[in-house]
């Protein structure tokens, strides 16, 4: 867990949310929202709130090779 930069988590919450997204303009709007709350929360209460647990990023991982 210590590897992971904001970066790397603000994508992994973009691919898992990716489809639900009704406009581009929405989806900027979520992720600068997410930016935020990362910001404030730190990295790992961000990982709990956002729902980014173990599962969520092996499947990045492997989408992303």
């Amino acid at each position: 867990m210590a590897g992971y930069t904001k970066e790397f988590l603000l994508s992994v919450l973009e691919q898992k949310y990716s489809g639900t997204f009704i406009s581009i303009e929405a989806k900027d709007k979520y992720m600068h929202m997410a930016s935020i709350q990362y910001d404030f929360e730190g990295k790992d209460k961000f990982r709990v709130s956002a729902s980014l647990d173990a599962d969520a990023i092996k499947k990045f991982r492997l989408e992303t090779k």
